[in-house]
């Protein structure tokens, strides 16, 4: 039985072979945490969505050819799910590169929509900000390891890495969140674990 309170192969199985309410099934345990996954990484909600959306089509088109593993199944497919998701995001930033254009300077938008006026605030700006001096892979393991509240060992298969990796590198994560935000971080308090 997996962490979802089903028979993750058997739904996985019968998805592939075009069961919808299975695949339904799927989407319904994993869409909200890819979201916020990929909101997290992006701090766009329209991009995020579309990201979602785009992250959704190319399952449907690979899930039959998917190789099912007789070990962590569950995992497996996780972590093949979050691989297209930071692929796709890489993509977009590579894509994006490639057409930036020069703003006017006196354009302005006042447009501020609900969501990002209840999100937006002091706190979460300066984590934010701290967020993005990290590197990409410390960041990841923090946003997988505290937004997606995984487990190390989850976050090491994830991201392809060693669990002593994803410690070292959660360390030297909060160490430098703990530097850049004015906190003096206190090992012996946070549970590296």
């Amino acid at each position: 039985m997996s962490r979802f309170g089903i028979d993750f192969a058997s739904t996985l199985s019968q998805a592939q072979a075009g069961d919808q309410v299975a695949f339904d099934s799927i989407y319904g345990l994993l869409a909200d945490t890819l979201f916020r996954y990929l909101y997290a990484r992006c701090g766009d909600r329209a991009l995020a969505e579309e990201l979602t959306s785009d992250l959704w089509v190319r399952v449907v088109e690979h899930l039959p050819s998917f190789k099912i593993p007789n070990s962590d199944p569950e995992v497996v497919f996780v972590a093949w799910l979050y691989t297209i998701a930071r692929n796709l995001l890489a993509d977009t930033y590579r894509r994006r590169r490639l057409e930036v254009a020069p703003l006017n300077d006196t354009i302005t938008s006042h447009e501020v929509s609900p969501d990002d006026r209840v999100i937006i605030n002091d706190e979460i700006h300066e984590l934010q900000l701290a967020l993005e001096q990290l590197t990409a892979e410390q960041r990841e393991v923090i946003l997988l390891r505290f937004i997606e509240q995984r487990s190390n060992s989850e976050v090491a298969q994830l991201t392809g890495r060693s669990e002593n990796a994803v410690k070292v590198m959660q360390h030297r994560a909060l160490t430098s969140l703990a530097r850049l935000l004015g906190g003096k971080r206190k090992t012996s308090k946070v549970t590296t674990s």
